[in-house]
């Protein structure tokens, strides 16, 4: 991993927001893919090296403001899943008894990856595009902005640790280590003792449930 320049100011950052993961939400069936190539992938990655994973965004149809438009980066969100998408798609898919959900915890160090990105809210709208997306000190700490000029960018009574817009985005490119992954969170025990089965082969040791991370109380 190559950093920015100015890392440490992002530590710095970091450290006083008190920001401990990064976060991804995927099904539970792409962990197969992600622990057998010992890497969390972006979409482009994935196509290029013929590696077969389910794409929830093939799978669901939404409108054209939730799909990502560049498949070279992979989308994280900071301390909590982006609530709005991941309960639109699991709203979607709760009546697929083939499709489960698991949140992964990723190091917090890959917002100061040379090549990582920032948007204050999704990526893929107007919004984020208007205002710009890029890697610099100036955006990462807009997203923690008191007001940004975008639907529901009013920062209120929200903990340090998060995002001003529960959509902001870490876009981070092509590649996330599995050493980075800090747990695999499952929302039961249920959840949880049927991926370790399915994934007996592997190390299954950061399987853990966490039913706080599917859905956090953003002002704590």
């Amino acid at each position: 991993m190559n950093l920015k320049p100015n890392y440490t100011e992002f530590q710095e950052e970091i450290n006083k927001r008190q920001i401990d993961c990064l976060i991804h939400f995927t099904p539970t069936r792409n962990l197969f893919s992600i622990l057998e190539n010992n890497k969390l992938m972006s979409r482009a990655k994935l196509e290029n090296l013929d590696i077969e994973q389910f794409d929830i965004l093939d799978y669901v149809q939404f409108t054209d403001d939730v799909r990502y438009d560049d498949k070279n980066y992979i989308n994280l969100s900071i301390s909590s899943p982006n609530t709005f998408l991941f309960s639109k798609f699991r709203q979607k898919t709760k009546d697929d008894f083939t499709i489960n959900w698991c949140v992964l915890k990723i190091n917090p160090k890959h917002i100061y990856d040379d090549k990582t990105l920032f948007s204050v809210t999704n990526a893929a709208s107007r919004a984020a595009k208007s205002i710009g997306i890029t890697g610099d000190i100036e955006k990462f700490k807009m997203l923690f902005a008191q007001n940004i000029p975008i639907p529901y960018g009013t920062r209120a009574n929200i903990a340090n640790k998060y995002p001003t817009n529960v959509q902001a985005e870490i876009l981070v490119r092509d590649i996330i280590s599995s050493e980075s992954i800090i747990s695999v969170c499952f929302e039961n025990e249920e959840n949880l003792a049927a991926a370790k089965g399915a994934m007996y082969s592997f190390d299954t040791s950061k399987f853990v449930v966490d039913k706080e991370i599917f859905s956090p109380n953003r002002t704590i």
